[in-house]
């Protein structure tokens, strides 16, 4: 026997867990915005995440500047990207901005967490973390 689900009910979203240092950054970024769009979510966001001591936050959390893989369920491929302030943003180099609907589902979900997010047409995606790096390998052969 399945259990239906209710229907226009969105599903509960998962908790996140910010750093001091990137709440505080993106806090400052999304201040200013308009309370719609990207800024609107990430706003959102912010007011129901946990923040966390920058020395005690997990390594298996997304956030600023962190590498991470990720599956969307429009999309057969898991994606690597990094989240980066807008002025950061450069998507050949697999940077993405914070303020797109990607990075502001994304930013604070644990590795395997999932959630049913926004996409610019409005219509849902479930995008998961699947795995967190430190750095980029690469940079980190190249230091």
């Amino acid at each position: 026997m399945t259990t239906a689900k209710p229907r226009g009910r969105p599903p509960a979203l998962p908790a996140i867990l910010l750093s001091r240092a990137d709440f505080d950054a993106l806090d400052r970024l999304v201040g200013d915005l308009p309370g719609t769009g990207p800024a609107g979510l990430l706003q959102q966001e912010l007011d129901r995440a946990e923040v966390c001591d920058d020395a005690h936050m997990p390594r298996d959390v997304v956030g600023l500047n962190r590498w991470l893989h990720y599956a969307d369920d429009r999309h057969p491929e898991v994606r690597r990207v990094q989240l980066v302030l807008p002025r950061e943003a450069d998507i050949d180099a697999g940077r993405v901005s914070i303020l797109s609907h990607v990075g502001a589902g994304l930013i604070g979900l644990k590795e395997g967490e999932s959630i049913v997010w926004p996409d610019p047409a409005g219509e849902t995606r479930k995008l998961t973390a699947v795995l967190i790096e430190d750095e980029d390998p690469i940079e980190a052969v190249a230091h």
